[in-house]
């Protein structure tokens, strides 16, 4: 989903694979603890309890195809039964959906009514292999990828509003949040764009969190394809999601406004002024929270993040 639409089209899927996914039962949904991990490029994982094998797939496929390729989807149906084994709460009664423009990144889902409103549980796990954290079982070429087997599972997993207009196969987004474009640095061939969604990050997150709680590379509390959003990761539902949309989303406009001019501060007066109105039970969430780094066994830095 790594494309900035309002719309996610769900319509091409498979009605073998649901089965399959609505079958978890609802009692092998995570409780207690959480505990999951960033590598030190801060892309999220977990350490499974077993071996998750991922078959070759095609490298090229084309984004006007709304057809998955030759074999794909018994693909996808042999590693959502193993993730759902490993790591049932995880998919439980969700659905998959086939997205052309990210084949290598298969995504599930389930739609949440909460108070009146609807949100979208979305899982997009990430097959990319890494070498140096896998075992290549058949090497890739120029078309297909490497099979490889790992215990280590990258995915995403947030709860995002949705709009209450439907379209038959199609989920809409509550897009609140404005284009967070700040401009450009540097010149010549070394021009990049300056993007204030990190600052974004800080900023709901912080007013979130407990006073002076470390949380870094874990942000709760997210923008995300321009939505108010938050990590599904430890919560049950939307209802955290909920309350915080209720005291952010009237102050959009002042937020984007000050980070667009200075980097997110917990000192900025807006963000001391909206952190003094926030209902004291949803930092008290987050009170366990621990974050710490450690090296792993190729002394590279990993997070280890316990909820």
């Amino acid at each position: 989903m790594g494309r900035n639409t309002s719309r996610i089209t769900v319509s091409s899927t498979d009605g073998a694979v649901n089965a399959l996914l609505g079958g978890i039962p609802p009692t092998g949904r995570r409780a207690g603890p959480v505990e999951f991990r960033y590598n030190q490029g801060e892309d999220q994982f977990m350490i499974l309890d077993g071996t998750l094998e991922v078959p070759t797939l095609p490298v090229h496929h084309s984004m006007d195809n709304p057809a998955p390729p030759a074999g794909y989807v018994d693909s996808i149906a042999r590693i959502a039964a193993r993730v759902a084994e490993l790591c049932p709460w995880l998919l439980a009664g969700t659905r998959w959906f086939f997205d052309p423009f990210s084949i290598h990144t298969p995504s599930f889902y389930r739609v949440v009514r909460h108070e009146g409103q609807r949100y979208l549980y979305l899982v997009m796990i990430d097959l990319l292999c890494r070498p140096l954290e896998s075992e290549i079982t058949v090497a890739g070429t120029n078309a297909h990828t490497h099979a490889y087997r790992s215990n280590r599972l990258y995915f995403e997993c947030d709860y995002l509003p949705l709009a209450e207009s439907t379209t038959e196969g199609e989920l809409v987004l509550n897009q609140t949040i404005p284009v967070t474009w700040k401009g450009e640095s540097g010149e010549g061939y070394m021009v990049h764009g300056i993007w204030m969604d990190a600052d974004i990050n800080k900023f709901f997150s912080k007013l979130a969190l407990p006073e002076g709680k470390r949380n870094h590379p874990y942000y709760p509390l997210t923008c995300k394809q321009r939505c108010v959003s938050m990590n599904a990761l430890g919560q049950d539902g939307p209802d955290l999601l909920h309350r915080a949309r209720a005291f952010i989303e009237p102050s959009l406009d002042r937020i984007l406004e000050d980070l667009q001019s200075a980097p997110f501060s917990e000192l900025m007066p807006l963000f001391r002024e909206m952190k003094a109105g926030v209902p004291a039970d949803i930092p008290r969430t987050w009170e366990t929270l621990n974050v710490r780094a450690e090296l792993n066994e190729r002394e590279q830095k990993e997070y280890i993040v316990e909820l």
